[in-house]
């Protein structure tokens, strides 16, 4: 039997390393079908497993060991982000802590039949990956891949951010870390399998790289030692770093050609319900909080000058004025 070359097993070993990485990064969300439903807000028991997590490592690997800051950050890396399944998103699925809308094997058939990506294509890949549910933080909806984002491509970031910050300006930086993730989102992580592009994904991607700064970084680091120990601050709260820019029926995605016409069709169905009483509650909520974000803002720049798709008529507003 021939031996496969170093190079090419090399090759082979990363695709498939990239295929399910990609895989599991693409989970699809629908927070319209959430709209109207009622979800208990998740920020607590979100904050309290965060904070166990974390205090674990520090328990168990670095305490009684001596560690700088960001030697910890990459023990606690280990622990928050995985190459494959993030295991926030699997415990969120598994607790009865947090509430979500679907839950439950019989939510989910039904979510499956009538979600966003239900009228694609008959061999979509996205339709065959298992749909992320959505719940509420902060008062605000997201879907549970958008906190696997925040821990695992917010590394991502960080990473890069590390290895690139001698080389430019700050503002020049960040510009280029944010330019690294829209090529994720356009090839890696979005539009290369599940034909995707998700702008909330970015916004929850340079959140958690704001995260992953912050633990050693800043006026007051969320790592810190005290008494010869190291401690995670009773200060973090995620929803401090939640915006309606996660929100999906806020902040629109981007769907190719093929997938965009059943997409369409099924968020058309939605139009009624803007006129619904709690949508146009929520809605208000999110314009008052709603900001230009540094993504965005690298979007906006991009898609005039053409190098990026206008977002605008993936909007939902757009398509029910559409109908009219």
């Amino acid at each position: 039997m021939k031996r496969i070359k170093p190079f090419f097993a090399r090759c082979l070993v990363a695709l498939v390393w990239l295929l399910a990485s990609v895989s599991v990064h693409a989970l699809e969300t629908d927070q319209f079908y959430a709209w109207g439903k009622p979800i208990e807000d998740s920020t607590d028991y979100l904050n309290a497993w965060v904070r166990l997590q974390i205090q674990d490592v520090l328990d168990t690997k670095v305490n009684g060991k001596p560690r700088d800051c960001q030697a910890v950050v990459h023990l606690i890396q280990g622990r928050l982000q995985h190459s494959i399944y993030q295991p926030i998103e699997i415990w969120i699925n598994s607790t009865d802590l947090v509430d979500r809308v679907p839950r439950g094997i019989e939510e989910y058939r039904d979510y499956r039949k009538s979600y966003l990506l239900s009228k694609t294509y008959p061999l979509d890949t996205a339709r065959g990956l298992l749909p992320s549910p959505t719940l509420e933080v902060g008062k605000i909806r997201i879907g549970s891949d958008k906190l696997a984002h925040f821990f695992s491509e917010g590394w991502w970031y960080f990473r890069w951010w590390q290895k690139n910050q001698d080389k430019y300006s700050a503002d020049a930086l960040q510009r280029k870390m944010l330019q690294y993730g829209v090529n994720l989102e356009w090839w890696v992580q979005g539009k290369l399998l599940t034909g995707v592009i998700s702008a909330a994904d970015m916004e929850a991607n340079y959140q958690g790289f704001l995260f992953y700064r912050q633990l050693c970084g800043g006026d007051e680091p969320l790592l810190y030692q005290q008494g010869g120990r190291w401690h995670f601050s009773a200060a973090f709260d995620i929803s401090s770093y939640v915006s309606p820019e996660w929100d999906e029926s806020w902040n629109p995605n981007i769907y190719s050609k093929l997938r965009w016409k059943g997409i369409r069709e099924t968020m058309a169905g939605y139009c009624p319900m803007l006129q619904d009483e709690w949508v146009q509650k929520q809605r208000a909520y999110y314009a008052v909080l709603d900001t230009q974000t540094p993504t965005e803002e690298l979007l906006d720049e991009m898609s005039a000058a053409g190098n990026f798709p206008d977002r605008t008529p993936f909007d939902i507003t757009s398509v029910c004025n559409g109908l009219n």
